[in-house]
């Protein structure tokens, strides 16, 4: 079980980027001189007709204030391009029409398959407050040399493409960036965290899955920026924690996939004010928490899996909807009021952490779980009543030593849909309930003594 985080949570920046090209509507009619620099972009652009649901449908005679992805202000000037997920490949050419949408705001070419190198041209649209590039296939280094015009932008997304080479130097000549997000390319090198200090109005700022090496020092300028809600920085080579500890107003942080060690730092959980929701600080190499500490309250997400956390499990915060504590070295076990504070909990796992003891019943309380996994641990005693999980979609307790029947009572979890016992102790015969039946013999195979369908073993009169 891998955590699946919303994607208006992970992805911050394409959130506020889809906001705002959804939230300006059509108010007047379209100039003439605004109509033929679109019909000319799309002449110039090369995509798929029969899977474009937009420029396919651009024609003269038609108010181009209402073609699919084009906003006007009310004055008939475009100010909104939405071309995402348009089938357009190729590259985009430099040419005249960029400077005839000369109020043009927001430009999003995401989803399409535009290769090449970045095109420049698109920088220097004056007016532009965001661009959106993201999962398309551009490449290459980014010119240090590249002019741009806007000194407006505020969101620059070149998430999912392949670009290579150092940060982009022409990055920090825009004082007014908000949302920069570059992860997932092949960016490389060694870049200071404090080089983003720069960006005083700095709100976003994703680096992730890139092969950079963040380096982080204390007290530096970018721990003055006084706006940032989100820093994503999986995957950066990172082997301190930024110093963070006077972003206010973060609310969601990703130091996943690093070379973090030791305890997890007390202070991180008071970044923010308290008010952090989201937090990934998995695979690293944490050892523990420090104490005392106090999860903040309004947590949706807390991550900690593949680490090599041991001792006590963490009681975490009564509002968490996604719980992962899996791949870890607890050797302890799962306090027994447990169940109580995850009454809003989605998922919750634990799996492969060297969980002993029995299965609190409170996990019963548990009621909006939708995914249960406790597998491959050293669990013991019977399976409790959990029948009253009327959401719960997955259930795995395989590779445990859970011994006794499998209870009767879950054959009430109509919401189930995957089910996993296997490798245990368990005996009895099988519940028969509908649900069940959709389940084959490798969800209950290695417990010797369990009998009935699906297992070709039978039952004796006493099992029945």
């Amino acid at each position: 079980m891998r955590v699946q985080i919303p994607s208006c949570l992970m992805f911050v920046s394409a959130c506020l980027f889809f906001f705002e090209l959804h939230t300006i509507s059509v108010s007047a009619q379209c100039l003439s001189d605004q109509k033929s620099s679109l019909l000319s972009l799309k002449n110039d652009l090369k995509f798929d007709s029969s899977h474009s649901t937009k420029l396919v449908g651009w024609n003269r005679s038609v108010e181009c204030c209402t073609w699919g992805g084009v906003s006007c202000d009310e004055t008939g000037h475009v100010i909104v391009l939405d071309l995402r997920n348009e089938s357009i490949s190729g590259g985009i050419k430099t040419s005249s029409q960029w400077k005839g949408l000369n109020r043009l705001e927001f430009l999003s070419f995401g989803g399409n398959f535009l290769s090449g190198k970045l095109p420049e041209s698109l920088l220097q649209i004056p007016s532009l407050l965001g661009l959106d590039l993201s999962n398309n296939k551009l490449s290459g280094r980014v010119s240090d040399l590249i002019r741009v015009s806007s000194y407006k932008l505020t969101n620059l997304d070149l998430s999912s493409n392949s670009f290579q080479g150092s940060i982009p130097e022409f990055i920090f000549k825009i004082p007014t960036i908000s949302t920069l997000t570059l992860s997932k390319n092949k960016f490389s090198g060694s870049v200071d965290l404090d080089v983003f200090g720069k960006l005083k109005d700095l709100y976003s700022l994703d680096l992730s899955y890139n092969d950079l090496t963040v380096i982080v020092n204390e007290r530096g300028s970018f721990s003055t920026l006084t706006k940032l809600n989100s820093l994503m920085l999986a995957s950066c080579k990172l082997q301190k924690v930024p110093d963070i500890k006077n972003h206010t107003r973060l609310m969601m942080l990703d130091l996943s996939v690093n070379e973090l060690t030791g305890e997890i730092p007390s202070w991180i959980w008071q970044v923010g004010n308290g008010y952090l929701r989201f937090m990934n600080l998995s695979h690293n190499h944490f050892s523990g928490l420090q104490k005392p500490y106090t999860f903040p309250f309004l947590l949706d997400v807390l991550d900690l899996h593949s680490n090599e956390l041991k001792g006590d499990i963490p009681v975490p915060p009564r509002r968490v909807y996604i719980l992962d504590y899996s791949s870890n070295k607890f050797g302890s076990s799962i306090p027994v009021d447990f169940g109580n504070v995850l009454r809003s909990t989605l998922t919750f796992s634990i799996s492969n952490s060297k969980v002993v003891g029995v299965i609190p019943e409170s996990i019963r309380n548990a009621s909006s779980l939708r995914v249960l996994d406790l597998s491959r641990n050293g669990l013991t005693g019977s399976i409790p009543l959990i029948g009253n999980l009327k959401d719960l979609q997955s259930l795995d307790l395989s590779v445990n030593k859970l011994t006794g029947r499998i209870p009767e009572q879950l054959t009430n979890l109509t919401s189930l849909s995957f089910l996993n016992v296997s490798y245990n102790h368990l005996s009895g015969k099988i519940p028969q309930g509908s649900r069940f039946q959709a389940f084959t013999e490798l969800s209950y195979k290695g417990n010797d003594g369990l009998c009935g369908p699906p297992l070709k073993k039978s039952c004796g009169k006493r099992m029945s």
